[in-house]
This record gives C-alpha cells, sequence and structure tokens, in this order.
C-alpha cells in the first residue's frame, strides 16, 4: 500500500511502496493533464532520506521540462 510521505499541493508529492520511493508531478498540458511519475534511483533515495524534498529539487524541474521522458498517468 503506498503511504504518501510529504507533498506540497499541486507542486510534488513523494510516496513510500515496499522499499520504493515514488515522487509524483501534477502537470495541467498537454489537456487533459497527468501525473508525471519517477521512482527514485537508491542514490536519490538516500540523498532524499537524508536531505528532504530539497535533494529532489533538480529531478523535479526536468519532470517538468522533460515530461515525456517519464511515466505518465492522465487524469481522465
Amino acid at each position: 500500500m503506498k503511504k504518501l510521505l510529504e507533498e506540497k499541493e499541486w507542486e510534488y508529492y513523494v510516496y513510500e511502496e515496499k522499499d520504493t520511493i515514488e515522487l509524483s508531478i501534477p502537470i495541467p498540458k498537454p489537456t487533459p493533464g497527468f501525473d508525471i511519475i519517477y521512482t527514485l534511483n537508491a542514490s536519490e533515495k538516500e540523498e532524499y532520506l537524508n536531505t528532504g524534498i530539497k535533494a529532489l529539487e533538480d529531478r523535479i524541474e526536468d519532470m517538468k521540462i522533460n515530461f515525456s521522458n517519464y511515466k505518465m498517468n492522465s487524469w481522465r
């Protein structure tokens, strides 16, 4: 079961499931809007657990710009 670790509504959501941490970013465009999903690798997970969301700032920006390189879940 997914557990929400941290969120900033409409900015990012961080979930933990089993041994993985997943980052989800909502984007309104392209229509109808998508959640962009990324599973942290081992070093990102370690850095996040030590530093918090600041460790993921570059990843979040990349996800917003290069969203088509990530898993995308449509809002519809």
